[in-house]
């Protein structure tokens, strides 16, 4: 497996944070489809616990040249789209948005020598209430995010 950066939330909870890509007012916190929905659409009625699922999250956290689906992958609505973004699951353990970007989060801390997945996290565990996010590396290292109070915690998974 690749990097991964996985939200988990109640569905009103990420709905409360985020407008739905052109929606959003200036500046506010959006969602916008790395894939042109793609990954939302291959994991749509699968609950976590579903193989078919894990086949899928897999695929996308395999690692591509250039961080796409190869131009001969067997489902042609893949081919050559990004491999990136986020994925959003609700509590009930089904997909809310994959391949997603976070866009217009405030910084919430500073985490240093790490990418923009895990600034990410950070951001996103910070304004989505009891929000549970999972990041991992390209190198292999996971980590779990969450708000509690008014304090970040970070943990890092074996």
């Amino acid at each position: 497996l690749g990097g991964a950066l996985v939200c988990i939330a109640d569905y009103e909870a990420f709905q409360a944070v985020f407008c739905q890509y052109s929606n959003a007012p200036n500046g506010a916190p959006a969602l916008r489809s790395c894939d042109e929905g793609y990954m939302t659409g291959r994991l749509r009625g699968l609950h976590v616990s579903d193989p078919a699922f894990a086949a899928a999250f897999r695929d996308f956290t395999r690692h591509e040249a250039g961080d796409r689906w190869p131009e001969d992958h067997p489902d042609p609505g893949a081919r050559g789209r990004p491999k990136d973004g986020a994925i959003l699951l609700s509590t009930s353990g089904y997909r809310i948005k994959c391949a997603v970007k976070l866009l217009g989060l405030c910084p919430a801390a500073t985490w240093r020598n790490v990418g923009t997945k895990h600034e990410a996290a950070l951001s996103c565990a910070w304004a989505v209430q009891g929000a549970l996010v999972l990041v991992r590396s390209d190198s292999g290292t996971l980590h779990l995010v969450q708000r509690r109070a008014r304090k970040l915690h970070v943990y890092a998974l074996k």
